[in-house]
């Protein structure tokens, strides 16, 4: 039977292979959103099948689906339940998440179900992230940059890369780029812009959740066609720092405040 006062909060993030990762960076998000959430009891899913079997297959460690996760918080007799992404982007995974939670709720019609949203989602959480970002990346001088690492997506929400950079553009105290993996904007227009400017030296860091598979192998990897050895070959000095969002407390209470936003 459901009881409307017992309540979950499922915290939804792509997931990395990278145990490590899971609790520097992942672990610090939910548990901040979880002190946001008050009387809320915490749960987890990942979105990313790939990342579910390996963790199942290689580590042992078992984590849910939000399908899973929501039928399994149903039979325990939820009654509310909260379901906040730790995604950066509105892009396919959200939106193949908000399409599950709202089957889930249209199926299971006596559980209030809460849908919240990405980090960039709105006009002022731009503004709320580059200032973040400004805390949390090195200062920079007259020569230097940093280019933050981007995941990228074929989804039209790839624009948010370039509205974000239109934010960082306004920072005074720092030089700063966003470039994608998968999608634009490419490294090969950032490097052209920092040649312009006669930039010499890059500080290079991921703009993601985890600092994992991408930010480990994709840039700072030591095959030839990584970020790191492309831009050394370019003649550019570069310093990797291999820190997720995750591991910022700035971007933690952003995520806590998006679950203040959607309990409230």
């Amino acid at each position: 039977m459901m009881n409307q006062e017992k309540k979950a909060l499922l915290a939804v993030s792509f997931g990395t292979s990278y145990t490590q990762a899971i609790e520097s960076c992942i672990v610090p998000v939910e548990q901040a959103m979880k002190a946001a959430a008050g009387e809320y009891d915490l749960f987890r899913a990942f979105t990313s099948g790939m990342i579910i079997k390996k963790l199942k297959n290689v580590c042992h460690i078992c984590v849910d689906t939000p399908g899973e996760a929501l039928e399994a918080l149903a039979e325990k007799g939820y009654g509310t339940i909260a379901v906040q992404p730790t995604h950066i982007l509105a892009g396919t995974e959200y939106h193949d998440l908000a399409k599950t939670t709202e089957e889930f709720a249209r199926s299971h019609p006596q559980v209030k179900v809460l849908m919240g949203q990405p980090l960039l989602y709105e006009n002022d959480d731009y503004t709320r992230v580059a200032g973040a970002l400004g805390c949390w990346m090195p200062k920079t001088g007259a020569h230097d940059v940093v280019v933050l690492m981007g995941h990228g997506t074929e989804h039209f929400s790839n624009s948010s890369y370039f509205a974000l950079q239109h934010y960082l553009d306004q920072l005074s105290t720092r030089a700063v780029y966003v470039a994608n993996v998968e999608a634009p904007p490419v490294l090969e227009e950032v490097m052209e812009r920092m040649c312009r400017e006669g930039v010499r030296n890059v500080y290079l860091m991921p703009f993601m959740l985890v600092a994992g598979d991408h930010a480990r192998n994709d840039m700072a990897g030591e095959d030839e066609d990584s970020w790191y050895n492309i831009l050394t070959r370019h003649g550019f000095s570069v310093e990797v720092i291999l820190r997720g969002l995750g591991e910022s407390e700035d971007f933690c209470r952003l995520y806590a405040q998006k679950v203040r936003k959607l309990i409230s």
